[in-house]
């Protein structure tokens, strides 16, 4: 669990009283997350979850808050943010924004199935259809980001590591990401980051690295996340498969995207490597923190860097 900013039962009683959500009961902190503070908050009307937003700054939330709340008013499952009773989407506490949305039933996943997989592909999809409805704001070109970050890391990293990094840098700026549809996106869907009651969605959550690129880079988020095995540094090929075929039927990929989907998947496990490694080697100050290991990113990076996989899928 990682916690920032505390929180006492007085600053939080205060706080809710800019809602309708009733009187506070209990309160604790959530074992999850890595980038921002989470409590489960229970009322006399119901269990909600408050978000201290730690890991963006506060003029990003109206995208990211307006985001979440017209995929859910579209129908899509989602946490969808509570709004204060003046009507805003967020708050601020203890000189943070402060987000309250109500607790969706069901737990994250940590191995997900095949069925699982499907049913998140066929989300994605939908979701990629209802974002396209949106302006392209809050734009982030992955290639840029992970070269200003790789710059930062590399004197940390050793001489394999070091080439690794070049090579893929590289090969990600070869690509012309202008041609190529784009709209906001979650990027960061993660199988932590999608509640499920056994096989059924309950919703997604965790949209605070919500921005606009490539809808094809969010997909190769999502594959990578959902069906490499870190442990046995194994990729399943037929729960991608399963994944992607759903994703299309929603949404199916054009020519130009179904060629770039093996280099974007590189480009989606570099950037996480990446991010790990500043994480590790630049730890944020807290009273808890979590961190990921950045091993397994760095083989998911070597696996998609030595093996063609540009047959993987059977697109055509």
């Amino acid at each position: 669990m990682s916690v920032y900013t505390s929180v006492s039962s007085t600053e939080l009683v205060q706080h809710l009283q800019q809602y309708s959500v009733g009187e506070l009961i209990s309160y604790k902190g959530i074992s999850a997350g890595v980038e921002n503070s989470n409590l489960f908050v229970d009322t006399d009307q119901g269990r909600y979850v408050l978000t201290l937003v730690e890991s963006v700054p506060a003029e990003q939330l109206p995208f990211i808050l307006g985001l979440v709340d017209h995929l859910a008013e579209q129908g899509l499952p989602c946490a969808q943010p509570i709004h204060l009773n003046s009507g805003e989407l967020f708050s601020t506490l203890n000189n943070r924004p402060a987000v309250l949305m109500a607790c969706l039933e069901g737990t994250p996943l940590e191995k997900p199935s095949d069925k699982q997989a499907a049913v998140i592909g066929k989300t994605l999809g939908q979701f990629h259809q209802l974002s396209s409805q949106l302006p392209l704001e809050q734009y982030v070109h992955i290639p840029q980001w992970c070269a200003e970050l790789g710059a930062r890391v590399f004197n940390k990293l050793d001489k394999a590591q070091q080439e690794l990094l070049q090579v893929n840098l590289m090969a990600a700026g070869d690509i012309d990401w202008t041609t190529l549809p784009s709209g906001p996106v979650h990027a960061d869907l993660f199988p932590d980051n999608a509640m499920f009651v056994g096989d059924q969605l309950s919703g997604l959550i965790d949209f605070y690295h919500a921005c606009s690129t490539p809808y094809l880079y969010d997909l190769s988020v999502t594959l990578n996340a959902w069906c490499f095995d870190e442990e046995s540094n194994q990729f399943d090929n037929q729960k991608a498969q399963k994944l992607l075929a759903h994703y299309q039927e929603i949404r199916p990929l054009d020519p130009m995207e179904e060629d770039l989907l093996p280099a974007m998947m590189r480009i989606a496990a570099l950037r996480f490597w990446l991010s790990r490694l500043r994480d590790y080697h630049f730890p944020a100050e807290g009273e808890q923190i979590t961190q990921k290991c950045p091993t397994g990113k760095q083989k998911l990076l070597l696996l998609l860097s030595n093996n063609d996989f540009s047959a993987l899928f059977s697109i055509r």
